[in-house]
């Protein structure tokens, strides 16, 4: 176990929740409201109404575009580095007035990220020991497992867009970031990949942010009208990857969107899932079997579905429809429509 891939959750009180949802209410008034708008349209974590289909959709859309116009098209998934500990509060708190939170309220911001403190608690149930660091005071960061933090988190990096400017359709979900550039000269394109590497640099550097450079990747897409070139990106004077897919949001994008590789990894799961229903069906009730199918494949199969579910590789997925004859004890040959009938 890497004790980096840890972090920590803050132990709030109900009385604090409380008046933590209170405050939070106001300030998304605030922000959200049709007067204001103070938040990036390009954001879609932790707001009313935008879930990650949003945000896959805006990515697939602008990249098919784009393709289709037979322009170039990469894209860079970005990932952060312990985005919400590394917030500094002296910048958030400077940030506040530019969106017209000054005064009491930002008073009541101030009281509720500083001066709090954390320590370490190590359990060993099996030599019966219990260990307990120092008190330390946390300089650093939202407070995790909170009601306001998200939103905070959201003010700190909200000035993204601003710095990023150079001909790039970015698309955030909290400290998710792919930043898709397109271009429709191939001469050119390099050069504005490395216009846009150095505001990622200098935007990080400002914010007191970091890449994890080894799991920040870049896709070039393509189809049957372009051709892939050969383009390099660099961050810090490291190469970044280039792969042919990676995972977004919990699918698998690759460099043509077929999904064929997020095909292959849902009917693992969804294999596994038929196995799990068919040697629990026995012991348990419908309505648990149920339970089981809902969380184990519905979910699994409907997740991204209007992505996918156009490929032909989908067929895979849905010859697993047999799930259903299983729950209801009905034989090989009975039509899985007739199921629903009854």
């Amino acid at each position: 176990m890497n004790p980096t891939d840890y972090r920590p959750i803050s132990l709030l009180t109900s009385f604090s929740k409380v008046f933590e949802k209170a405050l939070c209410i106001r300030l998304k008034e605030h922000f959200y409201s049709r007067s204001n708008k103070l938040l990036v349209g390009n954001q879609f974590g932790f707001r009313k109404g935008l879930a990650t289909e949003d945000a896959t959709f805006k990515l697939t859309n602008e990249i098919l575009s784009a393709l289709n116009n037979k322009a170039m098209a990469v894209s860079i998934f970005c990932n952060m580095q312990k985005a919400f500990a590394s917030v500094n509060h002296d910048l958030l708190l400077s940030k506040l007035p530019y969106y017209g939170i000054s005064c009491k309220i930002k008073l009541l911001i101030i009281s509720y990220i500083q001066n709090r403190y954390q320590r370490v608690q190590i359990i060993n149930s099996y030599l019966n020991s219990n260990r307990v660091s120092k008190w330390t005071k946390i300089k650093y960061g939202v407070p995790q497992g909170s009601i306001l933090g998200p939103l905070l988190f959201l003010v700190y990096s909200n000035d993204f867009l601003q710095t990023i400017k150079h001909k790039v359709i970015p698309i955030l979900f909290a400290d998710d970031t792919s930043i898709l550039i397109t271009s429709p000269k191939n001469i050119q394109f390099q050069n504005d990949l490395n216009v846009i590497s150095g505001q990622l640099n200098k935007w990080f550097k400002a914010n007191l942010l970091s890449l994890n450079s080894d799991k920040t990747y870049f896709i070039q897409f393509t189809n049957k009208s372009t051709c892939t070139s050969d383009i390099q990106i660099t961050y810090e004077d490291k190469q970044v990857c280039t792969v042919s897919e990676t995972k977004f949001l919990g699918l698998f994008i690759n460099n043509t969107l077929s999904w064929k590789t997020h095909i292959e990894c849902s009917k693992s799961k969804l294999r596994s899932a038929c196995y799990a229903v068919r040697s629990v069906k026995p012991y348990v009730s419908l309505n648990t079997l149920k339970m089981t199918y809902y969380s184990c494949f519905h979910s699994v199969m409907t997740y991204g579905l209007l992505f996918w579910g156009h490929s032909s590789n989908s067929i895979k997925i849905f010859r697993l429809k047999k799930i259903i004859r299983i729950i209801m004890g009905f034989e090989i040959a009975t039509l899985v429509e007739y199921c629903f009938l009854i």
